[in-house]
């Protein structure tokens, strides 16, 4: 362990961190704070790279493994121009696992709106995000799952050789801890029905889902 810990470190090292942020800005969809989470690591501190980090995402291990970092953060790293750019990506998951190794806690922001109840229909990766950000600031959520697990296509469309259905697992468990309430094998218009006039209800659609049972 302490062997990866000083490659990483090592990767961390090379980073500008750059003022402007380019990784980050033009780089990043979530916007994570990419300088901030690897100035953290610089200086050792992993819970604050995963707190940094955690501002904008909740799956750092994941995401660290398959988001497409040539095409967007590191595509748009300074030193990539002349040289290779900076191992974000690598450096993601080396956070996310080792929060989970740590047992790092996702940081609750208030519980001003625990009396706001929020249902999710899916728990892929869309879902499980959505249901992280508004537990984070206190909401009640319920998420109605078709199958007898979350995690959607990061389990059952992802390699295991690319993506550990365990990291998914302990991942997706980090979200669960926060009271995310879950009604397993419930699958839309055969288990339960929805009016679309409802407030309240996030719909995170899997790619095998017809769009004619919302009509």
């Amino acid at each position: 362990m302490r062997l990866e810990m000083q490659k990483i470190e090592e990767k961390a090292n090379y980073c500008l961190n750059c003022p402007v942020k380019p990784c980050s800005n033009k780089g990043c969809p979530l916007g994570n704070n990419i300088p901030s989470f690897i100035k953290a690591i610089k200086e050792e501190d992993y819970k604050k790279a995963y707190e940094i980090l955690s501002e904008t995402t909740v799956l750092e291990a994941v995401c660290g493994r398959i988001c497409p970092h040539t095409k967007q953060c590191e595509g748009s790293c300074v030193r990539g121009i002349k040289s290779n750019p900076v191992s974000i990506g690598e450096m993601e998951a080396f956070i996310g696992d080792i929060s989970i190794k740590e047992n790092y806690k996702i940081s609750e922001k208030n519980i001003e709106n625990q009396d706001k109840k929020i249902a999710i229909v899916g728990g892929g990766p869309a879902g499980i995000t959505a249901a992280a950000f508004l537990l984070k600031h206190g909401y009640s959520v319920t998420m109605y799952e078709k199958y007898n697990y979350l995690g959607g296509l990061l389990v059952h469309g992802i390699p295991e050789f690319r993506l550990p259905k365990e990291i998914v697992k302990q991942t997706v468990q980090k979200v669960v801890d926060l009271g995310l309430e879950v009604k397993y094998n419930q699958e839309l218009e055969k288990d339960f029905t929805l009016h679309l006039e409802a407030r309240n209800v996030h719909i995170a659609i899997p790619n095998d889902f017809s769009s004619q049972a919302l009509i």
